[in-house]
C-alpha cells in the first residue's frame, strides 16, 4: 500500500505513461491536472488526480481526443467510460491477452491463430469481440507507448485478426426473417476492424450481414441499400475520423436515405455528436446492436 498520497512528475509517468511536458500542455490548454501541492519546490499531485490520468488514458486508448476528455469531471468520465462498456475491459484482461501480444513480438503468427480459435471455442462472439479482441488491441497499444513493439506489430495483428473473424462470418447461417444489415465505413474512414467486430456479431445473431467496406461515396450508398433491399445501414466512425463530419455525414445520409430504412451510427468517433440526430440510431458497445437487431419486428 502507498504511504505517501502525492505523486512526483516522475512516478506520474511510470503510473500512467504522460510525462512531465504532455502533462505542461494539458494544464496550459485544459486547465488540468492542477498543482496540488509542491515538495522542494516541485510539482506533486494526488492520487486522485492519478486515478483521474488513468481513466483519461483508458478514454484516450478506445478512441477519444484529449480535448473530449482531460479536464472533465470524473463522473463524465466513468459515464463515458460505461457508455463503451471498458470498465468490462478493465476487468477481463487475463493472461491469455499477454500471450497474444508475446505471440505478435516474436512473429509466431500461427501460434497467434491457433490462441485465437482456442478462446472463441469458449466465447459467444459477442463475448469473442469484447473479451479477446478489445483487450488484445488495446494491450497492444500499451506496448506501443511503452517502445515495446512497433507499429507494424499493431497492424499485423489487425490484418490476421480480421482474416479470422471473415473465415468466422462465413460460417455463420442467416436465421429466416432476420433483417439484412449493409455495413459500411463513411467516406474517408479507414479503421476496418471495428465494422467487422460489428458483422461478425451481428451475423452470429443471425441477421443477413452485407459488408462493403469503404470509399463508398453516400449516393452509391444509398444506391446500395436500396439494391439489396436492406432494413438498416450501419456505418462506423473511427477516433481518427475528423470530428466536423461525423454528424453532417449522419445528418445528410439521413435526408437521401428512404425512411423505412434504418441508420445504425457506432464507433469511438461517434462521441463527439451531443444531440443524437432524428432517424439515427447511436450504437455505442456491440452489446447495444445486438440490443437494436432484437427490436426489428420479424419478417
Amino acid at each position: 500500500m502507498r504511504i505517501n498520497p502525492f505523486f512526483s512528475p516522475s512516478e506520474i509517468e511510470r503510473e500512467t505513461g504522460f510525462g512531465k511536458e504532455q502533462l505542461r500542455k494539458w494544464r496550459q490548454r485544459f486547465g488540468f491536472p492542477p498543482r496540488e501541492a509542491t515538495l522542494d519546490g516541485r510539482s506533486t499531485y494526488s492520487i486522485e488526480t492519478v486515478q483521474q490520468l488513468l481513466l483519461i488514458k483508458r478514454l484516450l486508448e478506445a478512441g477519444f481526443r484529449p480535448a473530449q476528455v482531460v479536464g472533465k469531471p470524473v463522473l463524465e468520465l466513468e459515464k463515458l467510460k460505461s457508455e463503451l462498456g471498458l470498465n468490462i475491459q478493465l476487468e477481463i484482461q487475463d493472461e491469455s491477452t499477454n500471450q497474444f501480444v508475446e505471440y505478435i513480438k516474436i512473429n509466431n503468427l500461427q501460434a497467434f491463430v491457433n490462441l485465437l480459435k482456442e478462446k472463441r471455442r469458449t466465447q459467444t462472439m459477442l463475448d469473442f469481440t469484447q473479451r479477446t479482441i478489445t483487450p488484445l488491441m488495446i494491450s497492444l497499444g500499451d506496448a506501443w507507448t511503452r517502445d515495446e513493439i512497433d507499429i507494424h506489430h499493431e497492424h499485423l495483428c489487425s490484418a490476421y485478426i480480421e482474416r479470422y473473424l471473415q473465415a468466422e462470418i462465413l460460417n455463420l447461417l442467416p436465421r429466416k426473417g432476420l433483417p439484412i444489415i449493409l455495413l459500411s465505413l463513411p467516406p474517408g474512414e479507414h479503421h476496418f476492424l471495428g465494422l467487422l467486430m460489428a458483422e461478425a456479431v451481428l451475423a452470429e445473431q443471425g441477421a443477413v450481414t452485407i459488408n462493403i467496406g469503404a470509399d463508398i461515396p453516400l449516393n452509391n450508398l444509398k444506391l446500395a441499400a436500396i439494391s439489396c433491399k436492406a432494413d438498416v445501414v450501419a456505418l462506423s466512425f473511427s477516433f481518427a475520423h475528423p470530428a466536423r463530419y461525423v454528424l453532417p455525414t449522419l445528418l445528410h445520409f439521413r435526408r437521401l436515405l428512404p425512411p423505412n430504412i434504418q441508420i445504425w451510427a457506432g464507433g469511438a468517433g461517434i462521441s463527439v455528436i451531443r444531440k443524437k440526430p432524428k432517424g439515427v440510431k447511436m450504437i455505442y458497445a456491440l452489446s447495444d446492436a445486438v440490443t437494436a437487431l432484437n427490436e426489428i419486428p420479424l419478417q
